[in-house]
């Protein structure tokens, strides 16, 4: 079963307010939790925009810098949820990928995106720099390219994003909804554990020297062969059924 969670506030584009981030990582940590829930899909209600990034209106709050720095954990927490949760989490972007949201796009697993829509972070344009997902941009894709997405606002194509591996797969329009539907569906017909496992390790992993990164995923390997759905799976294979996973 996959759980989707749909950016809702079409009248505000889906800005990232407090209430929407609090809000979406309520809904990421009850599917997280969920025993029947295979596969998380993050997608928008709105027409265009998956979101529009980070509440304008707080750029210019009054309120007291503390109490806004604050509030700005909500980012990081965010992204940090993403990442740990054992479960693979798919950006279904089915509109505009703009600002703050671009990180959450980053943050995720998977992304698969409408041929039609654009993707970057115009903070510059504004006065302001995308300083909270650039840690995720760099990660992604080449430093020169982001550069290019931070400096000048320029937004991608999504023809573009894929070029520089921001997206995993771009689909025509009119068959976005079906794509999603299958990436989903193969995804969840796979092994839970051996997914959460796997998605663990690339976590642990990913900032490690080569020597210290190869010894963590020798002992996730052996850790592997002690389960179920490994031997589940090679006999699956040999028998040519489905097989059938030991539910986490």
């Amino acid at each position: 079963m996959a759980a989707y969670l749909i950016l809702d506030d079409p009248r505000r584009r889906n800005a990232l307010s407090d209430a929407l981030l609090d809000q979406l990582a309520d809904g990421l940590n009850r599917a997280a939790a969920d025993p029947d829930v295979r596969v998380i899909v993050l997608t928008s209600s709105h027409d265009t925009v998956f979101s529009s990034g980070g509440n304008l209106d707080a750029f210019a709050d009054p309120r007291p810098t503390i109490t806004k720095y604050a509030g700005l954990e909500r980012f990081p927490r965010l992204f940090q949820t993403l990442t740990s949760i054992t479960k693979p989490v798919v950006c279904a972007a089915n509109g505009d990928v703009l600002a703050g949201s671009l990180g959450i796009a980053l943050a995720c697993d998977l992304v698969i995106a409408k041929q039609s829509i654009r993707l970057g972070c115009p903070e510059i344009n504004v006065g302001a720099f995308p300083f909270m997902i650039s840690a995720l941009i760099l990660r992604t894709t080449g430093r020169l390219t982001a550069n290019e997405l931070m400096m000048t606002g320029r937004l991608l194509s999504a023809t573009e994003a894929l070029d520089a591996g921001l997206v995993n797969r771009v689909v025509p329009d009119e068959q976005f909804d079906g794509a999603v539907r299958d990436w989903v569906a193969t995804i969840a017909s796979r092994s839970p554990l051996l997914l959460g496992m796997g998605k663990k390790a690339l976590a642990a992993t990913r900032d490690l020297p080569l020597d210290s990164a190869l010894n963590y995923l020798q002992a996730q390997l052996a850790l592997a062969f002690t389960t179920e759905d490994l031997a589940e799976g090679v006999r699956a294979f040999k028998e040519k059924r489905d097989p059938l996973w030991r539910n986490v």
